[in-house]
């Protein structure tokens, strides 16, 4: 119940982000700083998707509504005794009945039908949620890449920067014959590399804002919010519930819904006709009533309902894997959390610091002439490898984070209905 309970809360989400609107950028010719949940909300409120799912509710809410009335009664006409040879010919003893004629439905068929199309409903909406998820986990991808990208074009441009002292070091110390001259010479080679990984690093982030900007098919004129990246705070889910399992069981209620119509069939529909004829010989008039009921002989609808019935232990299946896939999933996605927060939490704490404070050492102690100019290359590259497996690491924690939100049904920091109102 709780899981379906949840189809009122993806479908007011969904209703919601249709109606939204975007915020305004402001006009002033720099780059805005975009934050995640922004980046959200315009795919969001730009998805021809997004849209096209809110029309589906609306469909699956007016099929319910139709489901749910009753029968229209049939009109009778009918003309006998007209045309025909002899004293039949013409109209003057001609016979004309005026009635109608109602189906009433036994065994229920009308609550059926209108039951399985409110269980339609919850499944439509619950859908209409999970394309939202979908489309909120691609975005929230997207822009994961995005700071990793800019974060390791800024840790490739400060080895550029780094690079470029120590070279200038370099020709000082050779020029003053305190190097040989292969220590330029390597020292040039590197900056070189130095250049070309900055070059790359920053084409590639470049590219990874024009992907995350397709979504809502803006400019890439924004530069992302890296602060969180580096600080990852923790996540708010909704309790209630995964959506895969909800939607699991809105379909296995439809799928129960499905076996009620077929077993309302079996039972035969009454068809009551009442009107009166007018003989137009006599201008005598007289009532005709009648009743039809089919028998059923030769088909009880056993074979739909047999189907139906295994339609609705294939749903009970189907929601049992997925539960069983969800927690595997969950499983997995949590221990790389962890395992990336653990190492995470070294790298700010330990590695990064020791790094750091060995390079400033080791630039020290060279322009003194304590140390070789390799040792200050080795402590350079140790400490760019270390800034570099950070970000690798603090990925993998994002997007770790990013599936896990996805699996267990984030809308959001806040609750849904206040954000969608």
């Amino acid at each position: 119940m709780k899981r379906l309970i949840a189809a009122a809360l993806f479908g007011g989400a969904m209703l919601g982000t249709v109606n939204a609107q975007p915020e305004q950028m402001p006009q002033t010719g720099k780059p805005v700083l975009l934050a995640r949940e922004e980046a959200v909300t315009r795919a969001l409120t730009n998805d021809p998707g997004v849209a096209a799912a809110a029309q589906s509710i609306r469909a699956a809410s007016a099929t319910a509504r139709q489901a749910g009335l009753l029968l229209n009664p049939t009109l009778d006409l009918q003309l006998e005794n007209f045309g025909g040879t002899g004293s039949l010919s013409g109209v003057d003893r001609a016979e004309a009945t005026y009635a109608l004629t109602q189906e009433i439905e036994f065994g229920g068929d009308r609550r059926a039908r209108h039951t399985a199309a409110e269980r339609e409903v919850d499944t439509t909406r619950i859908r209409a949620g999970i394309s939202t998820l979908d489309l909120r986990e691609e975005v929230e991808l997207a822009f994961v890449e995005t700071q990793a990208a800019e974060a390791f074009a800024d840790v490739a441009r400060s080895r550029l920067e780094v690079a470029k002292e120590f070279a200038e070091a370099v020709d000082r110390r050779v020029r003053a014959a305190r190097d040989p001259e292969a220590a330029r010479t390597r020292i040039s080679a590197r900056l070189a590399e130095a250049e070309t990984e900055a070059l790359t690093a920053i084409s590639r982030a470049g590219a990874a804002k024009a992907a995350l900007a397709s979504y809502w098919g803006g400019a890439p004129d924004f530069v992302v919010e890296t602060a969180p990246f580096f600080n990852p705070d923790a996540r708010d889910y909704n309790v209630e519930g995964s959506p895969d399992l909800a939607l699991a069981d809105a379909e296995r209620a439809s799928a129960a819904a499905r076996v009620e119509i077929e077993r309302a069939m079996r039972v035969p529909d009454l068809n009551v006709r009442a009107g009166f004829r007018e003989l137009r010989e006599s201008n005598d008039t007289a009532f005709v009533v009648g009743v039809s009921i089919p028998l059923p002989i030769w088909n009880r609808n056993s074979g739909a309902l047999a189907a139906a019935r295994a339609n609705e232990r294939r749903a009970e299946y189907v929601a049992a894997a997925r539960e069983r896939e969800l927690v595997r999933e969950i499983a997995s996605l949590s221990s790389q959390a962890a395992a990336a927060r653990t190492e995470i939490n070294a790298y700010e704490e330990r590695v990064i610091p020791s790094g750091e404070k060995a390079l400033a050492q080791s630039l020290h102690a060279y322009r003194q002439g304590g140390l070789s100019y390799i040792e200050v290359l080795e402590a350079q590259s140790s400490l760019g490898a270390a800034r570099l497996r950070q970000i690798s690491v603090l990925r993998t924690y994002h997007r770790a984070e990013v599936k896990l939100a996805r699996r267990r049904g984030l809308l959001g920091s806040r609750n849904p209905q206040e954000i969608y109102q």
